[in-house]
């Protein structure tokens, strides 16, 4: 077991977030309802990143995605272990909400679109969890940047056969790339 510190590096409605106290490179994501034991959500991305990691063709799988790392036993309940997301420059990546709302959305246009053609690629089904919020934009050098979805991978589908057929796939992930847009980004 291992004791996490008491500074909490990010929160969202069912996770919160702690720096890995063995290796400042990755975080620990820990249910509020300790009760409970792991929220729905990370049962969820974490069988969804054991099939990635199943996957033959894994050369970009993680460009826009976290690397996960398995699980662990923490005094605070059972985690998650994934990379932090950080800058060229060392810091932590900020959210993509946070450049939304301080530049709007035009300058993005070119980072979302490959954000989109990768899931395409890749075949990665997101769930309505993908927000702005649950994007960070991890900058690569001083001119350009990347989106990384911290929350929201996975199918909260129950019937989940027809995401293993690549037509099908790519069609639920437009669909849902469509409502996602619709909702946050279209201005």
């Amino acid at each position: 077991m291992i004791t996490l510190p008491n500074e909490i590096l990010g929160k969202g409605n069912e996770r919160v977030c702690y720096l890995h106290p063995q290796d400042p490179e990755k975080i620990i994501k820990i249910s509020y309802d300790r009760e409970k034991g792991r929220s729905k959500q990370s049962d969820i991305e974490i069988t969804y990143y054991k099939e990635l990691q199943k996957r033959k063709n894994q050369k970009n799988l993680y460009k826009h995605l976290p690397r996960f790392y398995g699980e662990i036993e923490t005094d605070k309940g059972k985690g998650m272990i994934v990379d932090l997301v950080k800058d060229f420059d060392g810091t932590v990546s900020k959210s993509f909400e946070y450049y939304m709302k301080r530049d709007g959305i035009k300058p993005y246009r070119d980072e979302l679109e490959e954000y989109k053609q990768y899931f395409l690629d890749n075949l990665i089904i997101f769930n309505y969890g993908m927000m702005p919020k649950n994007i960070l934009r991890r900058r690569l050098d001083e001119n350009n940047a990347e989106l990384v979805l911290i929350d929201g991978l996975g199918d909260v589908a129950f019937f989940k056969f027809p995401n293993k057929i690549p037509y099908f796939a790519r069609k639920k992930i437009l669909r849902r790339w469509i409502k996602f847009f619709n909702k946050y980004i279209k201005d």
